[in-house]
């Protein structure tokens, strides 16, 4: 959120996290299911739609939304729209008619508009095909495009007073995977063949049965730093589409040995993307400056050129290790600063990556980087940047990366200098130990230990083999199974070694006194 808080679901709870301090600041209990979707406001509420995970409840499967206050941690409203679950939500952040508006995605194919304060329906709109996602045009407020599982559905009417009055323009979109030219790139010569080699037509015809269309598409976004702009996010590439030519003007691949990708977030103060890999990696992808499409030396210059978008890697954080229980679940970005982003883990880890940049100490006449550098911004608040300026705030993106600048630019600001980013890990929020793990609170307060008492958790934790109390207490070398306490001063705790080549075990009994260790 704006506030610098961290909202996520786990199980039937939503925690809130500061992200200055990495500390859990509030746990909203109200929900009856899994939390699966979370959205802030800039004013401060939070809305979570509800869903049963459990098979033997689908008949039962909430598709519930909760308004929380979270300075007071109550709930304000809760709305429902039959019993589905809700495929994603978005408030209406770009219109001053009210501030609380929220669209929502109810199964299979509705786009409803919500009054999140009072819970009022204002109007409901289906549509010919199941919806996935959407996203609004941050350039044009009535524009506003639906992922469906056969194509893109552009609406160009949407208004908070009223239904769309028309269905929307339907296109089709294939995957670059399914076009025979494709495999065909190391024979391309030149910038301009490979483009087109990968180049996706926008089309309102449906491709034919054995082209693979948006089914393996994870997400559809506008560029809130270009107009016009949009991203598709597959596995394992990113598609820039221009909706002005209707086709792909960039291609961000990952190698064959690479780690696909599980989520973008595109930036607004500078052109660049904050991905999401599987291994738990952070990379930010800063666009290339002055990039076009140049013909071979064979070849006549193309009379309309299009603009190629190329995304150069910047910076990378360290990566996770993913197991079977263990893997990254969402990334989240600061919506002010765009200069941090936070990584939420299955194990209920929370870990806060800042981006910092240093100055390389050389001018841009004497960089010599394969990519084309970041430079320095040219004034700070409205101050000119010296020539002999080392280090400028790292306050958001904005003022670490200057806007790319011309060869004419060069020449004229040659005290310009190039600038490194890296991501470095301020904050951790340490989840829960893996199960199994037992927690036993000490014998209860009485009239009779009244004088003496002091209320003590004792919390068994399996994966590290330790008692975790008022101290970390190492009882036993094998995995603990339970503690149950005998008084208020000790405990008697039990474990079982691992299993020997003829499947026997050793049993432990130890019976701990707390005043002593």
């Amino acid at each position: 959120g704006w506030q610098g808080l961290i909202a996520y679901g786990c199980h039937s709870l939503v925690l809130v996290v500061d992200a200055n301090s990495a500390q859990t600041l509030q746990v909203l209990e109200r929900h009856k299911a899994s939390v699966v979707k979370v959205r802030c406001t800039c004013v401060g509420y939070l809305y979570f739609a509800l869903k049963v995970l459990d098979l033997k409840l689908q008949s039962l499967t909430l598709g519930k939304i909760i308004v929380w206050d979270v300075a007071t941690g109550t709930a304000r409203c809760e709305i429902q729209e039959h019993s589905k679950p809700i495929q994603d939500m978005q408030w209406l952040w770009n219109q001053d008619a009210s501030r609380d508006l929220l669209l929502a995605v109810h199964p299979p194919n509705y786009i409803v508009l919500w009054n999140a304060d009072t819970g009022t329906k204002l109007w409901k709109k289906s549509y010919a095909e199941n919806i996935l996602s959407f996203s609004f045009d941050p350039f044009e407020p009535s524009h506003l495009a639906l992922l469906t599982s056969e194509g893109i559905v552009f609406i160009s009417d949407f208004s908070p007073s009223k239904a769309p009055a028309s269905s929307g323009k339907k296109v089709y979109i294939s995957s670059p995977h399914s076009s025979p030219s494709h495999n065909k790139l190391a024979a391309a010569t030149g910038a301009k063949k490979a483009l087109d080699k990968v180049k996706i037509l926008i089309s309102n015809e449906k491709p034919s049965a054995e082209s693979v269309t948006l089914n393996d598409c994870l997400q559809l976004s506008y560029l809130p730093s270009k107009r016009n702009y949009m991203l598709l996010l597959y596995p394992r590439e990113i598609l820039i589409l221009d909706l002005e030519v209707n086709q792909t003007v960039g291609v961000i691949a990952i190698e064959r040995t690479g780690v696909p990708f599980i989520q973008v977030i595109p930036c607004f103060q500078r052109d660049g993307l904050f991905c999401l890999h599987e291994n738990g990696c952070i990379t930010l992808r800063v666009r290339r400056s002055n990039c076009s499409i140049t013909a071979a030396p064979n070849e006549e210059p193309d009379p309309d050129p299009v603009q190629e978008l190329v995304y150069d890697l910047r910076s990378q954080c360290d990566a996770i290790r993913v197991t079977k229980t263990v893997r990254p679940f969402s990334m989240v970005c600061c919506p002010v600063n765009e200069n941090a982003a936070a990584l939420i883990v299955s194990d209920g880890r929370v870990m806060i990556w800042e981006l910092k940049s240093s100055i390389s100490g050389r001018n841009v006449r004497n960089s010599s980087s394969s990519a084309s550098p970041l430079y320095s911004p040219v004034s700070f608040c409205g101050i000119p940047v010296g020539a002999f300026q080392n280090k400028l705030p790292d306050l958001s993106l904005d003022n670490m990366i200057g806007q790319g600048a011309s060869a004419g630019e060069e020449l004229r600001n040659s005290f310009l200098q190039e600038v490194h980013l890296k991501f470095l890990l301020t904050g951790l929020l340490s989840g829960l130990p893996l199960p199994p793990f037992a927690i036993r609170m000490c014998p209860p307060l009485t009239t009779k230990n009244i004088k003496q008492y002091e209320p003590i958790l004792a919390v068994v934790q399996t994966c590290s083999n330790s008692d975790i109390l008022a101290d970390m207490l190492h009882v036993f070398p094998s995995d603990h199974r339970g503690i149950e306490w005998i008084s208020l001063t000790g405990f008697i705790s039990f474990a079982t070694s691992t299993p020997n080549n003829l499947g026997l075990v050793r049993n432990e009994l130890q019976l701990v006194d707390l005043p002593t260790g």
